[in-house]
């Protein structure tokens, strides 16, 4: 428990002196940890069949059995989640003051009754509800498309690689957003203070991150194979042109 207090006050003193790269700091080494886990998974997995092909959308494993899953950690795959993570905390900051500003939540004078109670609670559940209906509504699926637009650039360096986890990835990761975050995005608004609202997300999204992790480098691991076949295909039909 000390050692959780320490914590808090250090995360508390640091945010108020540096806000913006106390997010971005913590939203790194939180994006780190996501793709550690996914990573272990898909190792894991290597050797023993049964994660994978329960959890991957059919768009993203059609070709899975060509797939070359490395034998070691890729270090530039840790890298590159971490450094993602880190560079968007200001946006998603920004973002949670954006809705804590046009959105607030009524906050009582003094002692109050029941009655008042009760009718400042239905106003903050309706304040929340606003929050995160705009939040899922906006910025989720404007996450997950700068997501996949970052990393295809930054794995492929093509605009085609982008297109291909758009085609693949975008609508199965989009549709288990909307199963897991408007419930956790509802608590977030609610009851998380302004200051832990970016880190409580990432937190509790370390299984997602993990899971869109997954499935970026599945999809990279499927556009793989599938530019191999193009190019078996392509090469099949010059000798049968000749």
């Amino acid at each position: 428990m000390n050692s959780l207090r320490s914590l808090k006050a250090f995360y508390n003193t640091s945010y108020n002196k540096r806000p913006i790269l106390t997010l971005c700091v913590t939203n790194g080494v939180l994006g780190a940890v996501s793709d550690t886990m996914a990573q272990s998974i898909s190792l894991y997995n290597k050797y023993n069949k049964q994660l994978e092909d329960k959890l991957l959308p059919d768009s993203v494993k059609k070709h899975q059995s060509m797939w070359t899953i490395a034998n070691s950690w890729d270090f530039k795959r840790t890298f590159r989640f971490a450094a993602y993570n880190f560079c968007v905390a200001p946006l998603g900051g920004k973002w949670y003051m954006f809705l804590d500003k046009y959105f607030p939540l009524p906050v009582a004078a003094g002692v109050v009754s029941k009655a008042v109670q009760s009718q400042l609670t239905r106003k903050a559940n309706g304040m929340a509800i606003k929050r995160m209906v705009t939040d899922q509504a906006l910025f989720a699926p404007a996450g997950l498309v700068l997501f996949f637009s970052v990393m295809g650039l930054a794995e492929s360096g093509k605009w085609e690689g982008v297109k291909e986890k758009f085609k693949d990835a975008y609508v199965p990761a989009l549709i288990a957003n909307y199963k897991v975050w408007p419930a956790v995005q509802f608590i977030n608004f609610k009851f998380i203070p302004l200051q832990y609202r970016l880190p409580f997300v990432s937190s509790l999204g370390i299984v997602w991150n993990a899971y869109l992790s997954w499935l970026n480098n599945a999809s990279k691991q499927e556009e793989a194979v599938l530019e191999i076949l193009e190019k078996e295909d392509t090469g099949l039909e010059v000798l049968q042109s000749t």
